[in-house]
């Protein structure tokens, strides 16, 4: 809430008016994606190759066995074949040498009768340690023990066939071509392999990285605090559905501040509307947010300081520790500022101690008035006493015996007939006064001629100034004014600025009444010539009661409410009462008044400050 002069604001300041807080994305690397997805496929594509590569030489050897030992078995038993067919021995290991491509043996009492790569002479010169014959695997096969597949890398076989033994030998050098075809082809393959899945990464990556890019940009943007980012995408795969979950993400948050920021408009709205001085604290303790009337009271920024730093009142502190422990306090205290200000408040802690709301309540004028009210009761109260107790004194006094004193009786009635004269005007103006306080009472003004009304007055009060030795003058002005005005209110006005006039100078002097124009204003002016009034009385002359030589005012007939029926009539005429007094020339009341025609009387008010 910052104040609610900035909950943003608090607030509360609200928000809306403080700067950001948003923390702006690390920095990522570029390329990251397409590095990660290339590296993935090659490494796999690798591993795999390696794979194949380390199961190559025992697949392929015993693929290359299995198919050599079915040669020389489908050898054998085509050997065995031709010979029951009565072909000749050397004949047929010739066929089926050529058809096999293998070397086909045939032996009898171990001397060879027929072989792929003899003829004729050259069998009956070959003896069995020539070594046409394996002669390990031989002895093993006429032993019967097993026979061993391999030998001197090559496959061999034997076999019986009547009093014949076959052997069939087949060369390795055929599997070891194998084994080298399937390595090249498999580097090979894999070399390709590899550019291929490089060359479709690269495709892919760039179908991938760059939406993926455009969305990182987007979900940045937003975390900046640009909430007008979209990526519009309108690719139909899982990237343009995130792209468009991230739109309505973006679209929802734009919904949800948008009605953050009017419930923070509403409430520092309300909260600034209040007269109570509103702050909110922090679960340290420290203000996050103001009203604009704590700021008006407190006169700067309190935000980040604790209650004690922005209102230097021990009750109100201890009340903010108490609420931030959970418990709800009432406080009252009084502060120094441009004048001593009381003040009555509530703290309370908020929710899971998140901190505390203070509210409070200038009753600075609620106790001034009560003061008021108490002083005016008791002065009312010591005003009517004083002549009620004359009264009845001189009336038992009468009544024991000093009616039939008959100069006596005179004097004593003379005296109850003052006092209740003075009774008598005392509730005439405590009458007036309660009619000019009154807020139902609305006077209805109208164009008045300032100079005849005050005429009027000057000729009823003259011959009350010429009975105290008073020359009573009215300087008339040079043309007709008319002010705005009641007229009764303001003939009481005059009456009364008037008659205190008279009062209060000394015999022999003069009274002057003299009426002034500026182009907004009219004012009136009522100077005496008496002792002047000092300063610290000067302040208080309106207030009700107020006295500053109360035997001279009560010897004079004075009820001290005057001065406050003028104040107040001229407040509800719209008009201003004013008192200077100095040595030189005594006291004058001035009573500004809206000239008709003309603008507000105070825009004139300040060259006619005394």
């Amino acid at each position: 809430m910052g104040t609610a002069s900035d909950t943003s604001a608090s607030s509360a300041r609200p928000s809306g008016d403080r700067p950001s807080l948003m923390r702006l994305p690390r920095a990522r690397p570029e390329g990251g994606l397409r590095r990660s997805l290339v590296g993935t496929v090659v490494t796999a594509i690798g591993t795999l190759i390696l794979a194949l590569l380390l199961l190559e030489d025992p697949l392929v050897e015993h693929r290359v066995t299995q198919l050599a030992q079915e040669t020389v078995q489908s050898s054998i038993a085509a050997v065995e074949t031709r010979l029951r067919d009565g072909m000749p021995p050397d004949r047929v290991a010739d066929l089926v040498g050529a058809e096999t491509g293998t070397r086909v043996t045939i032996l009898r009492g171990g001397r060879v009768i027929g072989d792929t790569g003899l003829d004729g002479e050259e069998l009956d010169a070959e003896p069995l340690t020539h070594g046409v014959v394996h002669r390990e695997a031989y002895d093993a096969f006429q032993e019967g023990r097993a026979t061993p597949r391999r030998v001197s890398g090559k496959h061999v076989a034997f076999a019986r066939h009547d009093d014949l033994v076959i052997q069939v030998v087949r060369s390795t050098a055929l599997s070891d071509r194998v084994h080298a075809t399937v390595r090249e082809l498999l580097v090979l393959g894999g070399v390709m392999a590899v550019l291929i899945a490089i060359l479709l990464t690269l495709v892919l990556g760039r179908m991938l990285v760059e939406p993926a890019r455009e969305l990182t940009r987007t979900a940045d943007a937003l975390a900046a605090g640009d909430l007008s980012a979209r990526t519009h995408s309108d690719r139909d795969d899982e990237l343009g559905a995130i792209g468009r979950a991230l739109d309505r993400m973006a679209d929802q948050l734009v919904d949800r501040l948008d009605t953050l920021r009017s419930e923070q408009d509403r409430l520092r709205t309300i909260l600034n509307s209040m007269v109570e001085a509103v702050f909110v604290t922090d679960s340290l303790g420290r203000i996050v947010a103001t009203n604009e009337a704590l700021d008006q009271l407190v006169e700067r920024d309190v935000r980040g300081r604790t209650a004690m730093e922005a209102i230097r009142s021990p009750e109100l502190h201890e009340a903010v520790r108490a609420a931030r422990k959970g418990d709800a306090r009432h406080v009252e205290f009084e502060i120094k500022l441009d004048e001593v200000r009381a003040f009555s408040g509530h703290v309370a802690p908020l929710q899971e101690g998140a901190g505390v709301v203070a509210v409070l309540h200038d009753v600075s004028r609620l106790r001034e008035t009560d003061r008021l009210r108490r002083d005016f009761v008791a002065n009312a109260s010591h005003e009517l006493r004083t002549p009620l107790t004359a009264i009845r004194g001189f009336a038992e006094t009468l009544r024991d015996g000093a009616i039939d004193d008959p100069s006596a009786a005179r004097r004593f009635l003379d005296v109850i007939l003052r006092h209740t004269l003075r009774l008598q005007a005392l509730v005439g103006d405590l009458t007036a006064l309660s009619r000019a306080e009154s807020p139902d009472q609305t006077l209805e003004l109208e164009p008045v001629d300032v100079a005849a009304a005050t005429i009027e007055v000057v000729r009823g009060l003259q011959s009350k100034a010429e009975q105290r030795h008073v020359q009573l003058i009215f300087e008339p002005p040079d043309e007709a004014l008319l002010v705005e005005a009641n007229g009764r209110a303001l003939d009481q006005v005059l009456i009364n600025l008037v008659d205190n006039a008279i009062k209060y100078t000394p015999e022999g002097t003069s009274v002057r009444v003299r009426t002034r124009a500026t182009e907004s204003a009219v004012v009136l002016e009522v100077n005496n010539p008496g002792p002047p009034i000092a300063p610290q009385h000067l302040e208080r002359v309106f207030e009700r009661f107020y006295r500053i030589d109360e035997g001279r005012s009560r010897d004079v007939g004075g009820t001290g409410l005057g001065l406050s029926i003028v104040k107040h009539l001229c407040m509800q005429m719209g008009a201003e009462v004013r008192a200077r007094s100095t040595a030189e020339e005594g006291t004058t009341f001035s009573v500004h008044l809206r000239r008709v025609g003309g603008g507000d009387p105070g825009n004139g008010l300040d060259s006619e400050a005394g």
